[in-house]
């Protein structure tokens, strides 16, 4: 692709304005999916930028690729001086995001998640000035600022365990897609437990944006509490990982609460909840002591099938060094999960690593090495034209 722009770019834009639209339309519709290819051709010439800013075009080059929008990157939160906050993970060694010199942000601001082609931040406390949410998009460059919730102000700084989400509310398909998020209302979801309460707070942008008011559930059990991670949101459900063993679910309808039991088998071990399937609940279970993995897929009626098992020492790269009494592999964390894309984030003494849930490739991150806990949030998203919007301070 990087040839064939190169090659078109050394051509007079009048000639290439000349071209039947009709003709590179077909052309681009083949093109990656991957956001910087398009931004590359927009670039080119007037009608070339005509053409890909075109709602008509950018629905059929969604549905071209299943409307399944492709892994950009990830963003995570190591904030020491020069560290930069998103990591590509692409095959060329190109930028996959519109961003001149890479994205870079106050130390102040903390990743909450990255969904729906829009990322959320928690801007702590800097200076006088109070915490609040920052909507990010970095396709785009379309930035909000979302005050806290006024009755949050006694968590703003609850010892780290404060969560967010973004969610769309254009609802899932029966595959769990959404198209063209960016463009439709959104929800901003805060969560926060410890046992026996939990707690959220809804943010809504329709009809002007507005918080509800605090949603409390007493039914954490004994020394749970929620823990920090991405959630997953399945239909009008968000699940919400619990210390222990269970899965704190909430449904964005009826603001109703559920405690889902996780299997008996993995009680206090490492998870990272997944959609499976395409709009299914699963778990990837990680045990330290055979350093192995697990997948285990929720039938309903806390009815739990272990799908496969996998030795993570068995596959490469990590099998090729994995030599008795060379390395002890035995600790591995789970960072992350795509929502899109079937594959989870971890991390082991060896380095990190993306693993693909259906196909078991074990593929290295090349972001800092530095980063050995805390969580990445996937950015998966299409190209969509550049509205360029100030990032608050």
């Amino acid at each position: 692709m990087s040839d064939f722009v190169s090659r078109q770019e050394q051509t007079s834009p009048a000639k290439l304005a000349d071209m039947p639209g009709d003709h590179w339309t077909e052309i681009f519709l083949h093109l990656p999916p991957q956001p910087h290819i398009l931004l590359r051709v927009s670039h080119v010439c007037r009608s070339w930028r005509r053409l890909t800013a075109d709602p008509g075009f950018l629905r059929s080059f969604r549905a071209r690729h299943n409307d399944t929008p492709p892994l950009a990157g990830v963003f995570h939160n190591i904030c020491y001086e020069g560290a930069r906050r998103f990591t590509p993970i692409t095959g060329d060694g190109e930028d996959p995001l519109p961003l001149r010199r890479g994205f870079t942000c106050p130390a102040h601001w903390h990743v909450f998640d990255s969904r729906h082609g829009r990322v959320l931040f928690h801007a702590l406390a800097h200076g006088a000035a109070p915490p609040v949410l920052i909507l990010w998009d970095p396709v785009t460059r379309r930035c909000e600022k979302i005050g806290m919730p006024p009755d949050w102000a006694v968590y703003y700084n609850y010892d780290g365990k404060l969560g967010g989400s973004v969610v769309c509310m254009a609802g899932d398909d029966a595959d769990g897609r959404h198209g063209d998020c960016r463009s439709g209302p959104f929800m901003v979801v805060l969560m926060i437990g410890r046992e026996p309460r939990a707690m959220v707070s809804v943010y809504s942008s329709e009809d002007g944006g507005g918080w509800n008011k605090a949603i409390s559930f007493d039914g954490l059990p004994m020394w749970a509490e929620v823990v920090p991670k991405p959630c997953v949101v399945i239909g009008d459900t968000l699940y919400q990982a619990v210390s222990g063993s269970n899965t704190l679910a909430f449904d964005l309808r009826s603001s109703s609460f559920t405690m889902v039991p996780n299997p008996p088998e993995t009680k206090w071990m490492d998870v990272q909840i997944v959609r499976v399937d395409g709009g299914r609940l699963g778990l990837v279970v990680a045990n330290n002591v055979e350093f192995s993995l697990q997948l285990w897929v929720w039938k309903g009626a806390d009815d739990w099938v272990q799908r496969w098992r996998v030795r993570l020492d068995t596959l490469k790269p990590l099998s090729a060094t994995a030599q008795p009494g060379v390395v002890d592999l035995g600790a591995v964390n789970l960072i992350g999960a795509c929502d899109y894309g079937n594959a989870i984030f971890l991390w082991t003494r060896l380095g990190s690593f993306m693993l693909q849930l259906d196909t078991m490739e074990l593929k290295e991150l090349s972001y800092d090495s530095t980063m050995t806990s805390g969580s990445l949030y996937p950015y998966e998203s299409f190209f969509a034209p550049v509205q360029v919007s100030t990032i608050p301070s």
